[in-house]
């Protein structure tokens, strides 16, 4: 990143935002400009704090252009039914302007009505293609967007909430909610949320009954980068709370890791009745490749051709999964449970 600090940026940064104060911080500066480009007529009991782990921010009136950095955050934007005037993903994707959405975008793109633009990565955001838009509010995260944050703060108020927060998605889409004064259709959609998992719960009780134990792995070499997923994957966390039992390494060898990295020849030591792999491919250069199966295709050949992947129960028995590491991490929210609910479904209640 340190490319964004050169002085050209800064100039750039500088001649767009005509900022030439001094003795103001970059929180005081955002204020002043966003109170012209958000609410005209913003007064300051419309104004609010926000406090957060970088400092604070002060946002005045209803955001309307907003951009988000990374799918975590877009999920919860769309929750609301906000859509973004720019969008970063976590892969380089191979557009200017997301103008076909749902064939650009993963899992997401249906639901994006907007055509924004892409402002780069979730880790490494285009600062002047974000300028351009003229935001009046950017959503980040602390993990990927702290070095930035100085800068994103001169462009427009700027949260950035934690990547796995402790509380949940649930807390961030409440914060989220707050700023865009939506917070009665955050609460709504939490208690959706709560009585689809407890409804859906029900539903597998058949087959958590006849096939409890679950192994959930991640690659994209089987034979290098194998991962035993925990219950602190998301999806993992999921299938605990439908009942089902996942399979992990004995306990010597565990971690409180989100995952575990294994040799090959550790899977046969592992009995599961049902095995869910997590497909992982970093390239999403070619447009023409569909993003979410362009995953999957290469990781299901790998498990089909190897010896020891075949010799496994549940492979002897047809009772293999699979699906993207793509949802199971970057969408650990409402839409992303929603998807993940719906593949499971298809896999084990309603099988082709």
């Amino acid at each position: 990143m340190a490319h964004l600090l050169k002085p050209i940026m800064l100039g750039i940064l500088t001649s767009l935002f005509a900022v030439a104060c001094t003795g103001k911080t970059a929180n005081n500066l955002t204020h002043q400009q966003n109170q012209s480009a958000t609410s005209p007529s913003a007064t300051p009991s419309e104004c609010q704090t926000i406090q957060h782990n970088l400092g604070e921010t002060q946002i005045c009136g209803q955001p309307q252009k907003v951009v988000v950095l990374g799918p975590n955050l877009l999920e919860l934007l769309l929750t609301l039914e906000v859509q973004p005037v720019g969008y970063a993903d976590y892969f380089p994707l191979p557009y200017h302007e997301f103008d076909q959405p749902g064939q650009q975008i993963p899992y997401l793109g249906e639901r994006v009505t907007s055509q924004p633009t892409n402002v780069g990565t979730w880790s490494a955001p285009s600062l002047e293609a974000i300028a351009k838009l003229k935001p009046d509010l950017i959503l980040g995260t602390i993990e990927a967007n702290q070095k930035e944050y100085p800068l994103l703060s001169q462009i427009a108020p700027t949260l950035l909430l934690n990547y796995a927060p402790d509380k949940g998605w649930e807390q961030q889409l409440r914060e989220i909610a707050n700023i865009l004064q939506r917070s009665q259709q955050a609460e709504e959609m939490i208690a959706a949320h709560e009585q689809r998992l407890a409804a859906v719960g029900k539903e597998f009780k058949s087959i958590t009954n006849v096939y409890p134990k679950v192994l959930l792995l991640a690659f994209d070499q089987l034979d290098q980068n194998l991962q035993i997923e925990s219950s602190n994957n998301f999806c993992g966390s999921l299938i605990e709370e439908l009942g089902f039992q996942l399979v992990s390494l004995p306990s010597s060898e565990k971690s409180q890791q989100t995952s575990n990295l294994v040799s090959l020849e550790v899977l046969p030591q592992l009995d599961a009745d049902l095995i869910i792999v997590q497909g992982r491919d970093k390239d999403f250069s070619n447009p023409a490749k569909d993003p979410v199966n362009h995953q999957l295709k290469n990781v299901k050949q790998q498990w089909n051709n190897n010896e020891i992947a075949q010799s496994m129960r549940a492979s002897k028995e047809g009772r293999v999964y699979f699906t993207t590491a793509y949802l199971c991490r970057a969408l650990p929210g409402p839409i992303g449970t929603e998807i993940f609910l719906e593949q499971l479904r298809q896999m084990l209640l309603d099988p082709q």
